[in-house]
């Protein structure tokens, strides 16, 4: 119980950062590696968006959840196969990792399929890795304009990750980089489209913020480290 503990005192810590210098931000926690137990703390703490990376994992802690609260909202935040989106967009309320157009195709299927709308973000890769996702900077206008169009799925902004750093500032670049690729598909999409951008986790998120970030995901920074 002494680890709860420090939930709640670690969500309180960040909320009144963000309250206090970036008024309507929101804070995703996310609790993949994290048991139901930890989720609930955090809902006491108040929170009530959680994202998970993957599904098998997530299916069982998010039927657990329901079971008990109303209201809360689930991300996928973790690469999703096409072969899973099906089970994705049962238990998932947000996709923020769609980074294909066939893959959006694919999600838009299982919606008209299951009669449900579910909101998407796609990925933006910044980060010159080989080993990230994502859409490029060429490439993500026309896809957005497609996906827009797509039924069943509800294009709401763009997800993006920076290269992994000791030191934040090295994340920045990529940052603003995503910032500004969000604000000219704001201005050529259809009003609503480009809402969120989900930026920054535990060791790079108040960059993120200086850079425009409407979304942090925070894991570790709210709940420890993880048991693998």
């Amino acid at each position: 119980m002494q680890e709860l503990k420090y939930i709640g005192e670690n969500i309180e810590q960040i909320k009144g950062f963000l309250e206090s210098s970036y008024a309507g931000v929101k804070l995703l926690a996310v609790t993949k590696n994290f048991s139901a137990a930890d989720i609930e703390e955090a809902i006491k703490a108040g929170l009530n968006e959680f994202g998970e990376s993957r599904i098998q994992e997530a299916g069982a802690k998010i039927e657990e959840i329901n079971l008990k609260y109303q209201g809360i909202k689930w991300h996928d935040i973790g690469h999703l196969q096409g072969n899973k989106a099906g089970k994705a967009v049962k238990i998932f309320d947000c996709i923020q990792s769609v980074d294909s157009v066939k893959l959006a195709e694919k999600i838009s299927k299982s919606c008209v399929e299951q009669e449900k709308q579910i909101e998407i973000l796609l990925e933006l890769k910044v980060s010159p890795e080989e080993a990230k996702a994502g859409f490029r900077e060429d490439e993500i206008s026309a896809a957005a304009g497609n996906i827009a169009l797509l039924p069943g799925v509800k294009l709401k902004g763009l997800m993006t990750m920076a290269p992994y750093s000791a030191d934040m500032e090295n994340a920045r670049p990529f940052f603003k980089r995503a910032r500004s690729i969000f604000d000219r598909l704001k201005k050529n999409l259809p009003a609503g489209c480009m809402e969120v951008l989900s930026m920054g986790m535990s060791g790079d998120y108040r960059a993120a913020l200086e850079e425009g970030s409407t979304m942090v995901r925070i894991g570790t920074g709210i709940f420890g480290k993880r048991k693998y």
